[in-house]
C-alpha cells in the first residue's frame, strides 16, 4: 500500500498519541504567460511569510498537492514529491501528472522525498529553486526556515497536512503570479463536483466516513475537517455523526482519530471508505466480528480502495487529480449509498 501515504498517517498518531489550461511550459518550470506584473508578491503561511520578488523560473514542490497546482496552471516543476511508491509500476509520477507532463512538453521532474519527516535540504538547494511550494505538507518551523535560506517558501495556511483543494490552487497560483487562471480553476472544480453531486441523489441522505487501518488492533477515522470528508460532503453525503462525536484534532498535528476495536460497535456509517497499511492488516481488520458489526460493512456500503494511485487521490484531494479520481470514485460511491436503502 502507499509508502507515502503511511508514513505521514503514522508519523502523525506518533505524534497524537505520544482539468487545467493547455499553456506550453518549459522544462525549466516557468510557465509561459505568466504574470509579470504580479509581483513582488507576499504569502503568508503559518509557518511564516514568503516574498517573491519576481516570476519564478525554477519551482520545487513537496508534500501533496503543490505538484498538481502548479501543472494545473502550467508551471512543470524542476523538483517535486517522490511518489512512485502510490503510481503505476513503472510509472515515476502518478497518472494525471504523468498525462499533463506530456501535455505541457516538459522534462519529468527531480523526485525528492519528506514522506519520513526528513527534509532533503541538499538536494533542494542544488535545484537552484526561485520558490518552494509546501502547501499541503508537514514540514516544521524549523524546517521552513531552513528551506527559506534556500528560496522563498510557502507553506500550510493553518494546520499540517490538511489544505483544502480550494486553499492550495490559491496559494500556488498567487506564488506563481497566476491568481487569474487559479480562480478560474477553482470555478471549474466547484462546478465539477456541483454537478456530480446532482447527477448523484442517491448520495443525500446517507451517512459517510473515511478510514484508515494501519494496525490491526485499532482503526483511524479522519476528522471532518480533512479534505477526504469535505469532498465527500460536497458531493451529497451527511458526515457521520458517531464518528463527529469521537472529536476533532484541536491543536495538535493529528488529522485522525485513533479508535481500538474494541469500540468500532459505537461507529454507525451508511457508508465506509478506507485504505490499509498492507492487505495482512485489512485481511484481520475485515474478519473481525466488531468490524463488521459497522452498518456500513454489514449492509455492503463498505469501500476499500486497493489501488495505490486511487488511495492517493481520495487522500490528497486536488484540481488535477480530482477529474481523474471520480471517473472511478464515484460509481463505487454510488453502489455503496445505494446499499445502505
Amino acid at each position: 500500500m502507499s509508502r507515502a501515504i503511511a508514513a505521514i498517517v503514522l508519523s502523525v498518531l506518533v505524534v497524537a498519541t505520544a482539468c487545467g489550461s493547455s499553456d506550453k511550459a518549459d522544462s525549466s518550470g516557468s510557465a509561459s504567460g505568466g504574470s509579470g506584473g504580479a509581483f513582488p508578491v507576499t504569502v503568508k503561511s503559518a509557518l511564516g511569510s514568503a516574498t517573491i520578488d519576481k516570476n519564478p523560473k525554477r519551482v520545487v514542490a513537496i508534500g501533496w498537492g503543490s505538484q498538481d497546482a502548479a501543472l494545473a496552471l502550467g508551471v512543470v516543476p524542476v523538483g517535486m514529491e517522490d511518489l512512485s511508491a502510490d503510481s503505476e509500476p513503472g510509472q515515476k509520477v502518478l497518472p494525471w501528472e504523468e498525462q499533463r507532463i506530456k501535455d505541457l512538453k516538459g522534462a519529468t521532474p527531480t523526485l525528492v522525498t519528506t514522506a519520513s519527516g526528513q527534509v532533503p535540504f541538499e538536494k533542494i538547494a542544488a535545484l537552484h529553486p526561485d520558490v518552494i511550494l509546501a502547501v499541503y505538507s508537514g514540514i516544521t518551523g524549523a524546517q521552513f526556515a531552513k528551506l527559506s535560506d534556500i528560496a522563498p517558501t510557502v507553506g500550510y495556511p493553518d494546520k499540517p497536512w490538511e489544505t483544502s483543494w480550494q486553499d492550495q490552487i490559491a496559494l500556488v497560483g498567487r506564488a506563481l503570479g497566476l491568481t487569474p487562471k487559479a480562480t478560474v480553476l477553482a470555478a471549474e472544480t466547484n462546478k465539477l463536483i456541483s454537478n456530480a453531486a446532482k447527477e448523484h441523489p442517491e448520495f443525500r441522505g446517507k451517512t459517510i466516513t473515511f478510514g484508515s487501518g494501519t494496525t490491526a488492533e485499532s482503526y483511524n477515522f479522519y476528522y471532518d475537517d480533512d479534505p477526504r470528508l469535505q469532498l465527500l460532503k460536497a458531493l451529497g453525503f451527511t458526515l457521520a455523526p458517531s464518528v463527529s462525536k469521537l472529536g476533532g484534532g484541536g491543536s495538535s498535528n493529528s488529522f485522525a482519530k485513533q479508535v481500538s476495536v474494541e469500540n468500532l460497535g459505537s461507529v454507525k456509517t451508511d457508508v465506509l471508505v478506507s485504505w490499509y497499511l498492507s492487505k495482512d492488516i485489512e485481511n484481520q481488520l475485515e474478519h473481525n466480528k466488531l468490524f463488521q458489526s459497522i452498518p456500513a460493512v454489514k449492509h455492503g456500503g463498505y469501500i476499500p480502495l486497493t489501488d495505490p494511485p486511487l488511495v492517493f487521490a481520495t487522500s490528497a484531494v486536488n484540481v488535477l487529480s480530482l477529474p481523474w479520481m471520480l471517473h472511478t470514485y464515484l460509481p463505487l460511491l454510488s453502489k455503496a449509498a445505494a446499499s445502505a436503502s
